[in-house]
């Protein structure tokens, strides 16, 4: 009998506790430490690019140190593509995408809608690509995304061939990525990232754009570049990061005849994807050959990326500056700065959203 009570007492007090979560035969929301976080949808995003500019210091070439048609040309975009991921997973392409600002403008402003289901607790991250059609790195079935999908198979896809007969100093392909947590639904969501050239510059200049007494150039070739480049860097890791089917191009880059001051300051022209030159055999290393007149003598150079006898790698968003500094017509020799610089970064305030 008393086993009997003691499980009657227990029964009243589980169904004392099953009724108080029901009123008027609804169930009211019980504490449950197991509930699922509730996700974010509809939000919108909007990133701030930051574009490299070029310093004074990269441009000693330019005498009247104007750097404004360069810098311009190589800010432009045609198209932008942003990329959401979550748990280093594909999400989804950013939808609606508008960009807002002066093409050329050293900031731009892009902002696109997201409609897929979002973790607030986890960061989302977002890969930026720009002019990725305009160089058809990007096509109507590349890339390929699915749910496994992460960043650097993304990256691995986004292969653009380098055609030495395009416009390579404008609508650059160029990558950026960013990271926004929380993400939160209704207003924007805003963050700035830094946008990277896929490809690095190569300028000669004569005595930093000033000439030499005696010394004309009257053609610059560049050879030994690759024949495709990667839009976006898995790492950055100051290594070149190069397609396994690349091939190193038998024809060459040309300025062309030069004459009179021409020579002096040849900038703005050759634009080539990174390329190897630690490591492998110097004939398949990039070089540039130097046809001069010096004092009424033709004369013929070859300048290997080489600085103080040290090799160096062809890397993107990064200029390389070849500035001749005296050139000796007994032995055809020629004293050379070589300059490799960085296109800058600059970084810009965020402007508030409402």
């Amino acid at each position: 009998m008393k086993y009997s009570k003691l499980t009657y007492y227990l029964l009243t007090i589980l169904c004392m506790m099953a009724t108080s979560c029901v009123t008027d035969g609804v169930m009211d929301e019980c504490p449950d430490s197991s509930k699922n976080t509730e996700m974010v949808t509809d939000a919108r995003v909007s990133l701030v690019l930051n574009f490299a500019i070029n310093s004074s210091a990269t441009r000693a070439g330019e005498i009247d140190g104007s750097t404004i048609d360069g810098e311009l040309n190589e800010r432009k975009i045609k198209d932008v593509h942003i990329y959401a991921f979550q748990n280093n997973k594909f999400k989804e392409e950013v939808k609606y995408v508008s960009i807002f600002g002066t093409d050329g403008d050293k900031t731009r402003i892009i902002q696109g809608t997201l409609s897929e289901k979002y973790n607030p607790e986890i960061a989302v991250k977002f890969v930026v690509i720009a002019n990725g059609e305009n160089k058809k790195v990007i096509t109507p079935n590349i890339p390929k995304l699915d749910s496994n999908t992460t960043p650097e198979t993304l990256f691995s896809q986004l292969v653009f061939d380098y055609n030495s007969n395009d416009n390579w100093n404008t609508c650059i392909p160029m990558a950026g990525i960013c990271e926004i947590k929380p993400l939160q639904e209704g207003d924007y969501n805003t963050a700035e990232l830094q946008l990277t050239r896929a490809i690095a510059k190569v300028n000669v200049t004569v005595n930093e754009g000033k000439g030499l007494e005696g010394v004309e150039i009257t053609e610059i070739t560049l050879h030994n570049y690759n024949t495709q480049g990667y839009c976006a860097v898995q790492e950055n890791n100051n290594l070149p990061y190069i397609p396994a089917t690349s091939q190193i191009s038998t024809s060459t880059l040309s300025s062309g005849p030069l004459r009179g001051k021409e020579g002096n300051c040849f900038e703005n022209h050759f634009y080539i994807p990174e390329h190897k030159n630690i490591g492998i055999a110097e004939d398949n290393r990039v070089y540039l050959h130097i046809k001069a007149n010096v004092y009424d003598m033709p004369k013929e150079y070859d300048l290997a990326f080489t600085h103080n006898g040290n090799i160096h790698d062809v890397l993107r968003n990064y200029i390389y500056i070849f500035n001749i500094k005296s050139i000796k017509a007994q032995d055809a020799s020629l004293s050379l700065d070589y300059t490799v610089k960085k296109w800058d970064l600059i970084s810009v305030d965020v402007p508030s959203f409402n």
